[in-house]
């Protein structure tokens, strides 16, 4: 099996960024298998990145913390 090269990691990773940030920005609700599913995408890839503004991670990281206190206030 032939190395992913970095190009299409990148890619691939801005591809799943931009999938969850459309699933939270649709207004409905999130299963837990797709906050779980998110939460082990960042997790599991051991992403770690310097956020900059209007990046796909950045968008992601504070809808999450949105979501995220929308549910405490509401629980």
């Amino acid at each position: 099996m032939a190395k992913a090269n970095i190009k299409k990691l990148h890619d691939l990773h801005r591809v799943i960024a931009n999938y969850y940030i459309e699933a939270i920005d649709s207004g409905e609700e999130l299963g837990s298998g797709t906050v779980a599913a998110i939460n082990s995408f960042l997790k599991n890839n051991d992403i770690t990145v310097d956020i900059i503004e209007d990046s796909p991670e950045q968008d992601l990281s504070n809808n999450l913390r949105l979501l995220i206190m929308d549910k405490e206030e509401v629980g």
